[in-house]
């Protein structure tokens, strides 16, 4: 029997809410309205458990017959069915084919990721891009993404999304201990473009210290359970107790560096830091921001300095990410630019396992993009 099965959903917003019904807390890898996209998902991403709406269009055949179909393609995958429909009074789970999962004993599902974006400089991008790599999940899984802005002196996600009224951490933090994963959405701000649930860092810095490292942890596990995809914003300094348990939480840290000579001086030292406890070089992707040919450190050297190869770099364009900061409007939402089609190959990296609704690639090179 599968300890720890994954599941996927093909239903609406009701769907989903059968499926936390039926198991409180569940951790879901991914939500959609279409079966061809779940279909798309599944040939590429391993999953246990699948949870159907049967009043989803199967274009073409009937229900059985996709029933049949999907039997047939994936015979490792356990098939349950919302017996009458999402939002359907009386709405049960009833189970298809079966692979050792009894949906009875689980009440914790696989998580698909946390992503914490994390340097040990400050002034290098990272909330640039922690935000728009969480718009970017938020817009691939339906709205299925969360952003933790746990920069909590400095934190300014909330100015890059245009989100500077609602609740924050500090409202958040004295009612942790007895909280579900979907009592997060109380004090999540939902960014209204991208679908992104976003909590905020505290308004001021002097509140910050109501935040505690336990708050810290438990709001990492709740937020992993209550959405799919998961982006952390980090303040810069590796010996600050937020940084330790953000990077325990993990599964990927995005590590952002810049060509300047201190900030790789830094991040070198960080690397082989990582390297001493323990954390597998894969889960460490090295994000090359403000990439430009006249730097004297392109791409290749600057990998080859880290010793941990770049998972992709974004071009230096001053004037679009000055306007998307102004706007409140993250990058990936503009249309064809550089900057944000290498923001979006970053994200596909990251997540290869979900279709991104990306622009595509400009044909027209931009002046000091490094590759």
């Amino acid at each position: 029997m599968t300890e720890n099965p994954s599941l996927l959903i093909a239903g609406d917003q009701s769907c989903e809410s059968a499926v936390l019904a039926r198991w409180p807390g569940a951790r879901i890898v991914g939500s959609f309205r279409d079966l061809a996209l779940a279909e798309y998902v599944l040939s590429s991403l391993r999953v246990d458990v699948v949870v159907v709406d049967p009043k989803l269009a199967t274009k073409g055949e009937t229900f059985q017959a996709w029933t049949s179909r999907f039997k047939a393609a994936f015979p490792e995958v356990s098939l349950v069915v919302l017996d009458g429909g999402a939002g359907a009074p009386g709405s049960q789970m009833t189970w298809g084919r079966t692979a050792g999962v009894d949906p009875g004993e689980h009440g914790s599902l696989l998580v698909s990721q946390t992503v914490v974006v994390w340097s040990p400089k400050g002034g290098v991008g990272k909330t640039f891009l922690a935000t728009n790599l969480a718009c970017a999940a938020a817009c691939a899984t339906g709205g299925r993404a969360g952003l933790l802005d746990l920069d909590l002196y400095s934190g300014d996600a909330s100015v890059h999304l245009d989100l500077l009224d609602g609740p924050t951490i500090t409202e958040l933090a004295p009612l942790l201990g007895d909280m579900r994963p979907e009592g997060l959405d109380r004090f999540a701000v939902r960014h209204g473009p991208s679908g992104l649930y976003v909590i905020c860092s505290p308004r001021r810095p002097e509140l910050s210290d109501l935040v505690t490292t336990d708050n810290v942890r438990t709001v990492l596990s709740l937020a992993g359970k209550r959405w799919a995809l998961l982006y952390v914003d980090t303040p810069p300094d590796i010996t600050s107790d937020v940084v330790g348990e953000c990077i325990d939480a993990a599964s990927k840290i995005v590590l952002v560096v810049t060509q300047d000579v201190a900030t790789l001086k830094q991040s070198k030292f960080a690397v082989d830091i990582f390297a001493k406890l323990g954390i597998p070089r894969d889960s460490v992707a090295v994000v090359l921001n403000r990439a430009s040919r006249e730097s004297p450190m392109p791409a290749a050297k600057v990998q080859e300095f880290l010793g941990v190869e770049l998972l992709g770099a974004i071009p230096e364009d001053r004037k679009t990410v000055e306007r998307s900061v102004f706007e409140g409007k993250p990058a990936v939402l503009y249309g064809k630019t550089e900057i944000s089609d290498a923001i979006w190959q970053v994200a596909e990296k990251l997540s290869p396992g979900l279709q991104y609704p990306r622009q595509k690639k400009p044909t027209r090179a931009r002046r000091g993009f490094v590759w």
